[in-house]
C-alpha cells in the first residue's frame, strides 16, 4: 500500500513530521509518499503508475521523481523548465514523458530534494536514528538531503522514476532565493 502525504509542522521539524507520518503506517512493506505541499500531479492516475514503480523496482530505498522547478538539476528532465509559465506545456510533458518513459528509471547517486520522495516503512526505520541525529539542529531546510544521503549511507539505492513528472511550484513568483515563509 502507498500512503500519501503532505508534511508539514507547526514547530518547524520537519524530521518530526516526517517521524509521525511513517508511523501510522501499518506494515514494514508499506510505501509513504512525501509531497511538498506546492507540487501537483498532472496525471490523474498518478497512484496507479508510482505503484507499479514501487511493483517492479522494490528493492528501491527511495524513489523521487522529475519535477518542473528544482535547485538539484537531475531532477529536471530538460533545460530551460525553471520558468515556464504555462501549465498546458508542462502536462505535455507530463504526457510524453509517461509515454516515453513507462517505468524506466535512473539511479542517483546523490542527494535528491524533498519535491517528492517514497520510501518503504522498513527503509525508514533502518535510517530513522542516523536521520534523527542529523537532523537535530534542522527545521525545515535540508531535511531531504539528510533523508536521501543515509539511504544511499545504508547502501540502497535512490531511483528516479522517469516516467512521472510534477508541477514543483517552488517560489515562481517570489524567486527561488526567497525562504520568508520557512522562518
Amino acid at each position: 500500500m502507498i500512503y500519501f502525504f503532505t508534511p508539514y509542522s507547526f514547530q518547524q521539524k520537519m524530521f518530526d513530521a516526517w517521524d509521525g507520518y511513517m508511523e501510522l503506517l501499518p506494515f514494514p512493506g508499506d510505501y509513504a509518499c512525501m509531497m511538498d505541499g506546492d507540487i501537483m500531479f498532472l496525471k490523474s492516475d498518478f497512484g496507479h503508475h508510482l505503484r507499479k514503480y514501487t511493483e517492479k523496482f522494490p528493492d528501491t530505498g527511495l524513489f523521487t521523481c522529475y519535477s518542473s522547478r528544482s535547485r538539484t538539476k537531475w531532477v529536471m528532465p530538460e533545460r530551460n523548465l525553471f520558468g515556464r509559465l504555462s501549465i498546458i506545456e508542462h502536462k505535455r510533458l507530463a504526457d510524453r514523458l509517461y509515454k516515453e518513459h513507462y517505468l524506466d528509471v535512473k539511479e542517483i547517486n546523490d542527494r535528491v530534494t524533498g519535491h517528492l520522495m517514497m520510501m518503504k516503512k522498513s527503509t525508514w526505520m533502518q535510517i530513522r536514528e542516523k536521520v534523527k541525529e542529523r537532523c537535530k539542529d534542522l527545521n525545515i531546510l535540508s531535511v531531504d538531503s539528510v533523508i536521501s544521503t543515509e539511504v544511499l549511507a545504508g547502501g540502497m539505492k535512490i531511483r528516479l522514476m522517469q516516467g512521472v513528472y510534477v508541477l514543483h511550484y517552488y517560489r515562481l513568483l517570489e524567486g527561488a532565493n526567497y525562504k520568508k515563509h520557512l522562518q
